[in-house]
């Protein structure tokens, strides 16, 4: 990366010389992201700071499932939810091996999403059940590339809640606009009524 015009030409031609011998291609990505800026940011530039967080409970309704059965999932962004694919469980869990290819409904959007079976899950942290957000977390996005998986962007460059690339209508209009952290309040707020926050840590 350089400003420097003729530096940059010669770049450009080594980038489209090794793109042209298919040595290199350009493909999706989950990248650091700075709302602020309007940037992207490298792997060497994002900081990494340990905080304390909130773990958040919530419910997924099983799709046909008798006296409203249910998956709980744990998440510390209840805001991306919105853009869940899936639910993944490890193939290997026994307790939930006859669910895997079920259907769980996304609370909030109302979408139904399946119940998939990847190695990634730890059954033995949280309750064993993970929300796939494909173009919001990266190793999501691996999952997602695994299993074929739209990947819908529900945040605009700024950081407030759109209905970007395949989201279709999963950002209600009430949450349209709102900036990440206030669409996190308004969504707990939200599963509290309908009964659907489990619990929070």
């Amino acid at each position: 990366y350089t400003l420097s015009p003729e530096l940059s030409r010669a770049v450009r031609e080594a980038f489209v010389q090794l793109y042209e011998r298919g040595l290199i291609y350009r493909g999706h990505r989950v990248i650091h992201w700075c709302p602020r800026c309007l940037t992207s940011l490298s792997d060497e530039e994002a900081q990494h700071s340990e905080a304390m967080g909130t773990l958040y409970h919530i419910a997924y309704p099983i799709v046909g499932a008798k006296n409203n059965a249910s998956l709980t999932v744990a998440t510390t962004r209840p805001e991306t939810m919105l853009g869940d694919v899936a639910v993944a469980v490890h193939p290997d869990d026994d307790r939930y091996k006859k669910l895997i290819g079920k259907s769980v409904l996304l609370p909030i959007a109302n979408v139904e999403i399946p119940i998939i079976a990847d190695a990634y899950v730890d059954p033995a942290f949280g309750t064993g059940v993970v929300k796939i957000t494909p173009a919001h977390d990266p190793n999501d996005f691996e999952v997602g590339l695994r299993h074929k998986l739209p990947m819908p962007v529900i945040m605009a460059p700024d950081g407030t809640m759109a209905n970007g690339a395949d989201a279709g209508s999963r950002v209600p209009a009430e949450l349209l606009g709102a900036d990440r952290f206030e669409a996190r309040e308004r969504i707990i707020r939200s599963l509290e009524q309908s009964r659907q926050l489990i619990k929070v840590e």
